[in-house]
């Protein structure tokens, strides 16, 4: 099997690259500042890209690609949440900057195949909540997809705080796990 990248596959991963960064720091960026952000022209991006929404879809692809190699080499354990959250977390917010533009990407939301493969994506992590429930270790009475939802929130902010330079990579693990299991009471 031949593995060997052409010049333009290289050009089109190096144009992938520069829009991701740029995208976690400008949602909104248009493609022309994508092009010039990529230092190419807007001519060389269309040729790779026909549309905006054509980028951010190869891009939530690649987002889910990503996520999913991190996941198969994730063990989750039914009978250690705290852990198994940890190392979820550590696994998860390095990727922040490659994903993190997802969540206020609009025109990804109507793409079947991204909410596919998105939901694949959770399911994993939303039957450990199950389970972290049936075992008394989550609260029975909060909907499972409640409980998923608030977590891919929180790391989403995670990832907005660290980009924007108001929580330092290395103490986000730890937050984000304390929030999600002792929230922000000191009431007991």
């Amino acid at each position: 099997m031949n593995t060997t990248l052409t010049m333009k596959d290289i050009k089109h991963q190096a144009i992938l690259n520069s829009a991701t960064e740029l995208l976690a720091l400008k949602p909104t960026a248009t493609l022309q500042a994508i092009a010039d952000y990529s230092k190419i022209g807007i001519a060389t991006l269309h040729r790779h890209f026909v549309s905006r929404e054509a980028l951010l879809d190869e891009l939530a692809l690649n987002a889910i690609h990503l996520v999913e190699e991190t996941f198969a080499s994730l063990i989750i354990d039914p009978d250690d949440m705290k852990a198994s959250l940890k190392r979820l977390f550590d696994a998860l917010i390095p990727l922040g900057n490659k994903i993190y533009f997802l969540g206020t990407a609009a025109s990804i939301d109507e793409n079947p195949t991204i909410i596919a493969g998105e939901t694949h994506l959770k399911r994993p992590i939303l039957d450990a909540i199950e389970t972290w429930q049936h075992n008394g270790c989550l609260k029975k009475d909060y909907p499972s997809r409640w409980i998923l939802n608030v977590i891919y929130s929180l790391l989403f902010m995670t990832w907005q705080d660290i980009q924007a330079g108001n929580l330092a990579k290395n103490d986000a693990t730890d937050l984000l796990l304390n929030t999600v299991l002792s929230g922000f009471s000191e009431i007991k």
